[in-house]
């Protein structure tokens, strides 16, 4: 068999990693993607398929119209609010299967919203709809997020040798069939590989708050992980090699999201009857089952739904506690060590300014803490244009006095500059 050298392999792994930087627009995070989610889309649905296919064949769908019902109700009003957060879902094939189980604990959406429940979750957990929903909630989160285009990236990049490796055996035998390709291994990889820790402390997050705007209280998710711990009889903090948090720091964490999702939440949105939102045409949405196809799907309806936000509103931003500190005009700029960064991503935090992405130059400012007038200024503006007045006043004030020091003014450094602005004319208003 043909080798392919040690080097080329090095070299391929490292054109993978380096083609496939981006930030999540729903999370702020960078990401590692080499593949688009049109494409994750795509290869999720054939193996999903694949997977239903065979479920049906082994009679492992379950027809019970009570449990249907009960799962697409909670789906309904999760979906609805999952497309006021990313208007481009509603045409997405969402979609909800109740696998016949009892003995799996396990819940998933996929990237283009095709869903599945065990039932195994359900009767083991003894779930109420609350947890459900927090359950759903946090996989819907998944592919919002991206999570799953992002897991399909790292396992063909980690695929990548495995691919040209066979590649290289085959290429004087055109027929060979030999293992599968990366797009393939990556669809697996979606069903049978754990999320990133990452992905899931940020799905917990957003799944949180998509289940209380929704309807559903934010303490079920609290009450669904002690029941997870309780059924897996693991109490183990340890979590530090694994790719999940360990159920009593999960729980943690969740308690701490109570507070501030339950200014969130919604009762109201659970009594109203499905649909419960609005697309951003400003349609319902509500499950019908498709021609012919035998697989529910979500369609506009032309009747008005008697529900919530108007089709002019602005997408939804998932909360972030960074942005309610800002709001609030809490955030802190004292990182005295990071100029270096603040330069490399001044271009960056200009392009905010000038297109008046207010809440993202808040976000970017933040993150990179470091304490010059300048950055000061743009909590400022930035607070001042979202409408917090009181946070704008104390930023701009920090602005204006860090301009009269040498040592924090941008007129008076060599490598940062003022980008045109006049920092003490402007924050002394």
């Amino acid at each position: 068999m043909a080798s392919i050298p040690r080097c080329l392999l090095a070299l391929l792994a490292c054109v993978a990693f380096l083609s496939g930087c981006a930030t999540n627009q729903m999370t702020g995070r960078s990401q590692f993607m080499m593949v688009s989610e049109k494409s994750a889309i795509a290869q999720s649905a054939s193996a999903y398929q694949s997977m239903i296919g065979a479920l049906e064949k082994d009679g492992k769908i379950s027809e019970d119209p009570a449990i249907n019902a009960r799962i697409r109700g909670i789906t309904d009003r999760l979906i609805t609010q999952a497309i006021r957060y990313r208007p481009e879902t509603r045409e997405w094939n969402w979609s909800i299967k109740v696998i016949d189980d009892p003995k799996t604990v396990n819940a998933f959406c996929m990237p283009g919203g095709r869903m599945g429940i065990y039932t195994g979750l359900i009767e083991k957990l003894d779930a109420t709809d609350d947890e459900i929903a927090q359950v759903m909630g946090h996989e819907i989160a998944h592919a919002l997020a991206n999570h799953g285009a992002e897991k399909m990236s790292v396992q063909i990049a980690s695929s990548v040798a495995v691919i040209a490796v066979t590649a290289a055996a085959n290429r004087n035998n055109p027929n060979a069939r030999g293992v599968h390709t990366a797009a393939e291994l990556a669809a697996l990889a979606f069903i049978n590989l754990p999320n990133s820790r990452t992905a899931e402390e940020e799905a917990d997050k957003l799944g949180v708050e998509l289940a209380a705007r929704a309807g559903y209280d934010p303490h079920a998710a609290v009450t669904l992980w002690q029941k997870m711990m309780k059924n897996s009889g693991s109490e183990s903090r340890l979590d530090f090699f694994s790719t999940h948090p360990a159920p009593p720091k999960r729980i943690e964490s969740l308690t701490a999201l109570e507070a501030p999702m339950m200014k969130l939440y919604d009762p109201q949105a659970r009594k109203a009857p499905p649909p419960v939102g609005w697309t951003s045409a400003g349609h319902g949405v509500r499950y019908v089952e498709k021609s012919g196809a035998g697989e529910p799907d979500f369609t506009p309806l032309t009747e008005n739904p008697g529900a919530a936000s108007s089709p002019q509103d602005a997408p939804l931003v998932f909360y972030s506690e960074v942005f309610d500190k800002f709001s609030q005009g809490e955030a802190d700029l004292a990182c005295e060590q990071c100029a270096p960064e603040f330069v490399l991503k001044q271009l960056t935090l200009r392009e905010h300014y000038s297109a008046q992405s207010w809440r993202q130059l808040a976000m970017d400012t933040v993150k990179i803490g470091y304490g010059i007038d300048l950055a000061w200024f743009y909590l400022g503006v930035a607070a001042e244009k979202l409408g917090f007045p009181e946070a704008a006043a104390r930023y701009y004030r920090e602005a204006a006095t860090r301009a009269m020091h040498e040592s924090t003014a941008c007129e008076k450094s060599f490598f940062i500059g003022c980008g045109g602005v006049n920092v003490a004319r402007e924050a002394g208003r």
